[in-house]
């Protein structure tokens, strides 16, 4: 059995290091003056009017022509909403200027004391080496019980937004092997045998996975809170023993994971400001006053070095190579509204190639939410200051729109800026965007910060002319005095789901994207957080059921009819009950089209059902967490089947639920904490499962003694 590696080391290079080679100051205009950005909002949430693209958000037109001319990459801000500096200085000047607007005597993390690095103050037992193995010997394997060869692409992968765009996941498999991440590594099981055949030995912390071929590649985010993101790629070919390619350590955290045709695409957050040296009232001999002087003096004496992401390679035997700048500062760009001190930017990792990783583009932002298409990569951005009531600057008066910046994906791993725009108000989740025809449709909730008044929601389109993403249509009023659940961008029409205390589903036409219009509501109690199309007009929803008063009463599939536009029916309900990851978790979602199999996670713990309703999560034994709930598209009904649950030691109070699940020929895999089980999907029954621990050692990990 491999053990996971301490990488202590790792956390100590990335703090201690203090020399960065930073290249490509690139001096397309020495002489411009650095910007400096205020979170003062030039456009009202809300409005619908078209404004001409060769004209700046605040009405001008900057180079006199109205035609709009592409804004060229240098210092200052123009109608793209994106600057891009003109060389190192230029960037170091912006970055120095809204750092002293905004430090305290307690740095940039805040105005009150906070934690200050290192190790995140856990119990080592709790997030270190491996948990202890089952002390049960495994059985001997049964040829007989063995499933039948699994066909080629008789599986299920990963569910995924955008067809074509592979995301990270806890699990990937090819159809004869499941590759599993857990909270102590990487684990291979072999789908005829049930059994563990190989262990990796990647760094301790959490791990996402993309499988490309015989390329699988494990994204790992340590426990030390080190913003230290480290890429490992293994060959798989043989998966009992994989043999690691290239390990490389990022600085950032990933935001997102994404790769399409071998080529993977991390978008990494970097909080550059905290590799600065900053000093604390609590220290000797200092109070606030002197704390801040200092801090402001550090920040004035920073060199760009301080401030840039960095990447090493971490070689064979644990030695590290040199460590470098991520980005050339002329890749690196800023909004027009302060959208925070890190660096989003993106990495390049050529699956199949195993060369090193690439550092494409970045924007000065701390984006959360990311879209990707199979040739585009969309950063959306918001205003910074609004929660900062210390900062030398003035906080908005009302809700700062959300900037949305494109990025073209080349086929040579590089980022190429497209355009950048805007929408009024906040984005839900990546599901928010989506790309057709060459335009990016959003939807928003819009919040009235001013006045007080009630939300309401919509739905933009915009398409990229000339460095700006144009709006070119929108549709407003959608939900008032609610905001967005779940949306789902489907060709040429949008379904949004807005909720307070009823559903309202909205159809949206976007056939012609320069006029959006609502063709169909849908009202009724309840929500769904998830939207997946099942067939031809039907939509499948996950989410809560309610009472009319909006409280919630249990996780519920609901079946829609949207062939009509103008008139979405429900078609058909099943309750559940308890709470389900599948809400906010899409991957954890499966659908089978073959046999209309619907696998999602639930825990019953979590939520009851309403007085007198039949519910799927009754059926749970009452162990550890509840399992998968098990039902069926028949037709055009949903129709309930059992639930799979994986074996305890009866009740412990530990959680310990289950993560995934997907069809590997005949059967349903359902992947938890400490064991991968193989289910008949006609029957339901065990056909064997690959335990590698018990639910108090892996249900109970992350509780502290």
């Amino acid at each position: 059995m491999k053990r996971t590696s301490n990488r202590s080391l790792v956390a100590a290079a990335i703090i201690a290091a203090s020399a960065v080679a930073v290249a490509g100051c690139v001096a397309d205009d020495p002489d411009a003056a650095p910007p400096t950005t205020r979170p003062t909002s030039t456009t009202s949430p809300g409005r619908t009017d078209d404004t001409d693209p060769g004209t700046d958000p605040d009405g001008t037109d900057p180079d006199g022509t109205g035609t709009g001319t592409s804004v060229p990459r240098t210092a200052g801000f123009g109608r793209s909403r994106l600057t891009f500096f003109s060389d190192c200085p230029a960037l170091l000047g912006y970055l120095q200027q809204e750092s002293l607007a905004r430090v305290s005597a307690w740095g940039l993390g805040g105005v009150y004391p906070y934690w200050r690095g290192g190790p995140m103050p856990m119990a080592a037992d709790s997030v270190g080496g491996a948990a202890p193995e089952a002390t049960e010997a495994p059985a001997a394997f049964d040829e007989a019980a063995a499933p039948a060869t699994v066909a080629a692409g008789d599986f299920s992968t990963t569910n995924t937004q955008e067809v074509g765009v592979d995301e990270g996941d806890l699990v990937e498999t090819n159809g004869t092997e499941v590759f599993v991440a857990g909270q102590d590594g990487v684990r291979i099981v072999d789908v005829a045998t049930a059994r563990v055949i190989d262990e990796l030995d990647v760094p301790d912390g959490t791990h996402e996975l993309l499988l490309d071929g015989d390329r699988l590649l494990v994204v790992t985010a340590p426990w030390t809170g080190v913003e230290d993101t480290i890429v490992s790629l293994y060959d798989v070919t043989d998966p009992s023993s994989a043999s690691l390619m290239r390990r490389s350590h990022l600085e950032g955290r990933a935001v997102a994971t994404r790769a399409v045709d071998g080529t993977a695409r991390l978008v990494l957050s970097s909080s550059i400001a905290s590799r600065l040296p900053f000093v604390y009232p609590d220290q000797f001999g200092l109070d606030e006053d002197r704390a801040l002087e200092e801090n402001q003096r550090i920040i004035r004496e920073s060199s760009i070095e301080e401030w840039m992401p960095r990447w090493f390679e971490e070689n064979g035997d644990g030695s590290f190579g040199d460590m470098s700048a991520s980005l050339d500062c002329a890749t690196v760009a800023a909004p027009r509204e302060f959208a925070g001190l890190g660096i989003s930017w993106i990495a390049s990792i050529d699956m199949q190639g195993g060369s090193s990783p690439v550092g494409a583009a970045g924007v000065v932002s701390n984006s959360d939410v990311v879209y990707a298409s199979a040739s585009n990569i969309y950063l959306a951005t918001q205003a910074w200051d609004w929660f900062n009531p210390m900062a030398d600057v003035a906080a908005p008066s009302e809700q700062s729109p959300t900037l949305i910046h494109q990025f073209s994906l080349g086929a040579d791993g590089s980022a190429s800026w497209v355009a950048s725009g805007e929408v009024p108000g906040r984005l839900l989740n990546q599901f928010s965007m989506g790309e057709y025809q060459g335009d990016l449709r959003v939807a928003s909730t819009i919040d009235d910060w001013q006045n007080g008044g009630p939300s309401e929601s919509a739905v933009t389109v915009l398409r990229p002319v000339d460095g700006e993403l144009a709006k070119v249509g929108q549709v407003t009023g959608l939900g008032i005095t609610e905001q967005i659940y779940a949306v789902r961008f489907m060709g040429p029409q949008a379904y949004v789901v807005t909720f307070r205390q009823t559903d309202p589903l909205y159809v949206i036409d976007l056939a012609d994207p320069t006029n959006p219009r609502v063709t169909g509501e849908l009202k009724i109690p309840g929500y769904s957080a998830y939207l997946h199309p099942v067939g031809d007009g039907l939509l499948l929803g996950v989410g809560q059921n309610a009472d009319l008063s909006g409280r919630t009463t249990g996780t519920q599939l609901s079946l829609f009819d949207v062939s009509d536009p103008a008139n979405p029916v429900q078609l058909s309900t099943l309750q559940i009950g308890g709470s389900s990851e599948a809400e906010w978790d899409h991957q954890a979602f499966l659908y089978w089209p073959e046999d209309g199999t619907i696998v999602i996670p639930s825990s019953p713990m979590w939520g009851v059902c309403a007085d007198g309703q039949a519910c799927l999560a009754n059926e749970f034994s009452g162990g550890n967490g509840g399992g998968v709930i098990v039902a069926q598209l028949q037709g055009t009904e949903l129709v309930g089947r059992g639930v799979i649950e994986h074996e305890t030691d009866g009740y412990t109070g530990c959680w310990n639920p289950l993560q995934r699940s997907m069809i590997i020929g005949s059967e349903i895999v359902t992947v938890g904490f400490d064991q991968v089980r193989f289910t008949d999907r006609a029957t339901l029954a065990e056909r064997d499962t690959a335990r590698w621990g018990t639910p108090e050692q892996y249900g109970c990990y992350y509780y502290m003694e």
